[in-house]
């Protein structure tokens, strides 16, 4: 779903546990597009308007919510606990923040607890700004290649991350067939 919308020029920004379903028939869905960004190349703003953006994504099976443009540099935006480091300290962001968002989200399925905690959002932030997700949490049995996928989604230097969400799919599928 987010390789969908990648492929489509737009960065979620907002991929959580919250906004990722599954229906009835087994198929992925990516909801509340509110805080997307179009995107032309690395990082750069797009010239589709919020209408054109629309119009790129919806049909019957999905329809998106898009709302006002908060696409500035310097606006933080996006849920707290998943947001990449780029995001958290209101950098320009490409898809790359959502593969961040990915892994967390991959590794709290895992562990049954997110990477990274905090008693407010302040204190969440500057976590994920100066620590290392605890890799010793994953369980054991977690196959090698799924963990280094893991560490390349959550690198904090985003040109060390995962570039495209697509690779990680074969990645999951690999261990899923048992091609650890």
């Amino acid at each position: 779903a987010v390789e969908a919308a990648h492929e489509r020029g737009i960065i979620h920004r907002d991929l959580k546990p919250e906004n990722v379903k599954l229906t009835l028939e087994g198929s992925v869905k990516v909801l509340d597009f509110g805080l997307a960004k179009a995107i032309t190349g690395e990082g750069q703003r797009s010239s589709l308007s919020q209408n054109d953006l629309a119009a790129s994504l919806v049909s019957p099976a999905n329809s998106p919510t898009l709302t006002a443009d908060f696409t500035r540099a310097g606006v933080i935006l996006g849920t707290a606990a998943y947001m990449s480091p780029e995001q958290a300290r209101g950098r320009p962001v490409d898809r790359r923040t959502d593969i961040w968002s990915f892994g967390v989200m991959l590794y709290e399925c895992l562990c049954g607890h997110r990477p990274f905690e905090g008693e407010t959002a302040t204190d969440l932030v500057a976590k994920i700004l100066e620590r290392e997700a605890d890799w010793n949490d994953l369980p054991p049995n977690t196959p090698t290649n799924v963990k280094m996928l893991l560490q390349r989604c959550m690198q904090k230097d985003r040109k060390q991350r995962l570039r495209d969400i697509g690779e990680a799919w074969v990645v999951l599928d690999g261990a899923l067939a048992g091609d650890f």
